[in-house]
């Protein structure tokens, strides 16, 4: 590329120029491609930027995680918190389609939706979303051991009424439902398409499928029967939205310096430093001439220990006194993490595991380790380990791609008398080797699925140990275990989150884990457009976004 990226890099490039095929068309980039467009398969980033154009469900979160109606125009819920009753709106279509026969059209009623989840269940499906009823529906057990030919609990009463039984409560269902695993389908286009629907998406969102070059380009189209507007004025309000599949993030930045892009979703190291400033701030020549677009991200990026003494791997490691997990706590600064190594894109992780942006989220009620090295030092001692006299080494597993970090954490632990060597691995083979509980100290993070403290405290409840579960620390406490239980019996949100608290500082005490930051998101838009927001979930939406 003519361009080479620095400090200089406008006036080396010459002033950018915008080449747009038509001015109510969105270009944006996917670094990381794509390969779907079926929501039973929303697991990326990637796909769910894109069934979100797409697709819709019967309630969505906005954008302070609240939720909120889509195709349900309002719900109920019993009083013993296992029934939900969702009317829903009677002016949504699907996608115009061959498949819907000579009129194209077809409404949405209630029974798409017991198909729809009926088919993310199916083991056939094979989706990766089916964790989201597993274990919460009335009669799921039956139709997957292949007793019954449909889910009891999901029931279609009229067109309009949708209703979704519980085996028990679980406060933070009406979140699940907002994930993309949970859009409708129509069932005349996945059986038309078999496998092929995932190039052919059928849904209901602001924008429809146009055309795919896989690897090359995304079209999708405006839906101009779409059934939301905002007042008064019908949304989408762009015409189009065309995605590339530039891999290297360095190339679409430029690209987007240049003009020919109108929106970067993230933030790379590759060109961190020329936006940012070593605080965080952004530099003037930047924020002179796009926008930014910051919140704080779901995601907390942490160090976890193998507690569980019974296993081979951890069997006499010192790693087990919960005064080494408290030393190697007070031995790192955080701050100095989030300033120096972020540029001020994560917060340092103050408080516990439920990161910040979370509802409930509290480093006063929940506060974490302040660095300390002096207290760190007594505690190994008190552990009989002097200035880390008879630890031994300490493996550190992780990638390469968080090099940069392991490194401070590597000389913090250092500098109160630790020895630690890092082992790089893959990604795959790093997360094999921590669920199959053969590391005793690994880098990690927890990125939300849904907007509530039970999807970072479920870590810790001891029948989810993994290779089953996600809690890879094997972490166990009947106390913590108790409040677990309660909360999901809880439905008022202050209350619950009361409990949460309670958990975090709980677990905190025993330091299965090292949490280092909480992640922020980060947006680069074009100044002549308008209605982009951002959200704690990370989710992009794009039928508000228009010209200026």
């Amino acid at each position: 590329m003519a361009c080479v990226l620095g400090i200089t890099l406008f006036t080396s490039c010459g002033k950018p120029e915008k080449s747009v095929d038509n001015p109510e068309v969105f270009h944006m980039n996917l670094s990381e491609g794509l390969n779907t467009l079926d929501p039973a398969f929303a697991r990326s980033r990637g796909r769910i930027w894109m069934t979100a154009q797409l697709f819709n469900g019967l309630v969505a979160l906005d954008s302070a995680l609240n939720v909120v109606p889509s195709i349900s125009k309002k719900w109920d819920i019993s009083p013993d918190a296992r029934t939900y009753t969702f009317i829903l709106r009677d002016s949504v279509f699907f996608h115009e389609n061959s498949v819907f026969g000579n009129s194209g059209k077809r409404k949405v009623v209630a029974e798409d939706f017991r198909y729809s989840f009926t088919r993310i269940c199916d083991p056939k499906t094979a989706s990766t979303g089916k964790w989201i009823f597993g274990g919460k529906i009335f009669g799921l057990e039956d139709f997957v051991e292949g007793n019954s030919d449909k889910v009891a609990g999901f029931r279609a009463l009229d067109d309009t009424t949708f209703q979704i039984v519980l085996t028990k409560p679980f406060p933070a269902f009406l979140s699940l439902l907002a994930m993309p695993y949970a859009y409708v389908v129509p069932k005349e286009a996945v059986n038309h398409y078999g496998e092929d629907f995932q190039v052919n998406p059928v849904g209901t969102g602001p924008f429809q499928f146009y055309r795919w070059e896989e690897g090359n380009f995304l079209i999708l189209h405006k839906n101009k029967d779409y059934f939301e507007d905002k007042n008064g004025e019908q949304l989408p309000y762009l015409n189009a939205v065309k995605v590339s599949f530039i891999p290297s993030r360095l190339s679409a930045f430029i690209e987007f310096v240049q003009g020919s892009l109108d929106f970067i979703g993230d933030l790379d190291n590759s060109y961190k430093d020329e936006v940012l400033k070593l605080d965080g701030s952004i530099r003037e020549d930047y924020s002179q001439r796009f926008q930014f677009l910051l919140a704080p991200q779901l995601n907390t990026e942490y160090l976890g220990f193998q507690v569980d003494g019974s296993l081979e791997v951890a069997k006499g490691h010192p790693l087990l006194d919960v005064r080494v997990r408290r030393a190697f706590n007070l031995a790192i600064d955080r701050q100095k993490i989030s300033s120096y190594l972020l540029n001020g894109m994560g917060y340092p992780a103050n408080s516990g595991f439920v990161p910040y942006g979370m509802p409930g989220f509290s480093e006063e009620k929940v506060p974490g380790f302040n660095f300390n090295p002096d207290s760190a030092k007594k505690l190994l001692a008190e552990a009989g380990y002097p200035g880390g006299e008879g630890l031994g080494e300490i493996t550190l597993n992780a990638t390469q791609e968080y090099a940069t970090i392991m490194a401070f954490v590597q000389k913090s632990l250092e500098n109160i008398g630790v020895d630690v060597n890092i082992q790089n691995l893959q990604s795959g083979a790093l997360r094999r080797e921590i669920y199959g509980s053969r590391v005793n100290f690994w880098r990690a993070s927890w990125i939300a699925d849904y907007p509530d403290g039970e999807n970072y405290l479920g870590l810790f409840y001891s029948k989810n140990h993994s290779p089953s579960g996600p809690n890879t620390t094997h972490f166990s406490s009947e106390a913590f275990d108790k409040l677990y239980e309660k909360a999901l019996t809880v439905t008022d949100d202050s209350s619950r989150q009361g409990i949460y608290q309670q958990m975090d500082r709980l677990m905190l005490e025993q330091a299965p884990i090292i949490p280092l930051y909480y992640d922020r998101s980060f947006r680069m838009l074009q100044n002549e457009w308008t209605g982009l927001s951002s959200n704690p979930m990370n989710h992009l939406f794009l039928k508000e976004v228009r010209r200026k």
